[in-house]
C-alpha cells in the first residue's frame, strides 16, 4: 500500500466512524431515556433521533422513541437556561428551536443577548467610523505617494469592516424584532 491509499483508506475509516452516534453496546443496552436526557442536555432537537436509529440498525436494535424523548425533554431543562439563551444572542446565532416553547427564561436571555450584541456592534461601528475621520484627514495632509497607497488601502479595508458591522447590525435588528419577548 502507497502512501496516498494509506492516507485514502484512512481519511474513509474516519468518515465512518464518524457517522454513528452510538456504539453497538450503547444501542444493545438501550438506556434510551438516558441517551435523550444526555442530547437534550446539549440542546440537539428530537429529528436527532434519526441519527441513533440508523447507527442502531446496523445491530437490529430499535430505538424506543418514547423514553428517548422523555430523556431529551429533561434534558433540555438544563439547555434551555438564560445563560444558555443569552450565549446564542451575544454570538448572534439563532435561537436553538428546542427551546421555542415552554422556556421563557431562554427566551429572555437570547433577548438580552441580543441586546448586548447590538450595544457591542454599535460601539465597534462608532469606532470605525472615528478611525475612519482620522484616516481621511491623514490622508489630506500626506504628500508621500507611497504613503498615500498605504492609507488609501487602509480606508478601502475600513469601509469593508463598515459595511459588515452594519450588516450585523441589520442581522441583529431584525432577530431582536421577530424574537422581542412578549412582556
Amino acid at each position: 500500500m502507497n502512501f496516498k491509499q494509506f492516507w485514502g483508506c484512512l481519511a474513509i475509516l474516519s468518515l465512518l466512524s464518524g457517522c454513528a452516534t452510538l456504539s453497538e453496546t450503547e444501542c444493545i443496552s438501550g438506556n434510551w431515556q438516558q441517551i435523550g436526557y444526555k442530547d437534550g442536555k446539549y440542546g440537539r432537537d428530537s429529528d436527532y433521533i434519526l441519527k441513533h436509529e440508523s447507527a442502531c440498525a446496523e445491530y437490529d436494535v430499535r430505538v424506543n422513541r418514547e423514553a428517548y424523548e422523555a430523556g431529551r425533554i429533561k434534558g433540555l431543562d438544563l439547555y434551555c437556561t438564560a445563560d444558555n439563551g443569552f450565549n446564542r444572542g451575544n454570538t448572534g446565532s439563532y435561537p436553538n428551536p428546542s427551546c421555542k416553547r415552554g422556556y421563557p427564561d431562554y427566551d429572555d436571555g437570547y433577548y438580552d443577548g441580543l441586546l448586548a450584541r447590538h450595544d457591542r456592534l454599535q460601539h465597534q461601528l462608532k469606532e470605525a467610523h472615528h478611525e475612519h475621520d482620522v484616516l481621511t484627514e491623514v490622508q489630506r495632509r500626506v504628500k508621500d505617494e507611497e504613503e498615500i497607497e498605504r492609507v488609501n488601502h487602509e480606508l478601502e479595508e475600513l469601509d469593508e469592516d463598515i459595511e459588515d458591522l452594519h450588516d450585523e447590525i441589520d442581522k441583529v435588528n431584525n432577530l431582536l424584532d421577530r424574537y422581542r419577548p412578549q412582556r
